[in-house]
């Protein structure tokens, strides 16, 4: 079991990423109360596995991955059936423009996953590409791919609107 001083290193490492957390979960499934249930789960299963961290430097990349694999098996699990039909109220996600948010439902679960990490979460290439268990030309060919599908969506979007 752990000590009393690894639960305390690992209650201060994990309080600061809880709002990250949820973010990130949010972005792959789409739902409050799934992201909020992988995010639990990731945080669970890091404490439970926190022996086998070995080196502590690199535990905000070990718990991302943790946190992906929950959120993995929950769209597995739900038949990577994704609700559409109960957005959030603007203001409230990540992203508040709708036609970004629609542009950004559009991209993969990984490209989701790889552009909240990057742009919103700030990850650098390297500490993403550590997270997912890629490499680091697939984590910047997956963002230029997803810059380049959310650029046409909007400029599509504006199109529409114009008309």
């Amino acid at each position: 079991m752990h000590s009393p001083k690894d639960k305390q290193w690992f209650t201060d490492a994990v309080r600061p990423m809880l709002d990250t957390l949820y973010r990130v979960g949010y972005a792959l499934l789409q739902s409050n109360a799934d992201a909020q249930d992988a995010a639990q789960a990731a945080v669970e299963r890091a404490y439970v596995a926190l022996d086998s961290l070995k080196d502590r430097s690199k535990f905000r990349p070990w718990l991302m991955t943790i946190l992906k694999n929950e959120c993995y098996r929950t769209l597995r699990a739900r038949k990577r059936m994704i609700p559409f039909d109960d957005l959030p109220e603007i203001g409230t996600e990540p992203f508040d423009a709708l036609d970004l948010k629609n542009a950004f439902l559009r991209l993969s679960p990984e490209s989701r996953l790889a552009v909240t990490l990057y742009y919103y979460e700030g990850y650098s290439i390297c500490e993403i590409a550590s997270a997912l268990g890629e490499p680091i030309g697939t984590v910047k060919s997956r963002l230029s791919r997803a810059r380049k599908a959310m650029r046409i969506a909007l400029s599509d979007q504006e199109v529409s609107h114009a008309n």
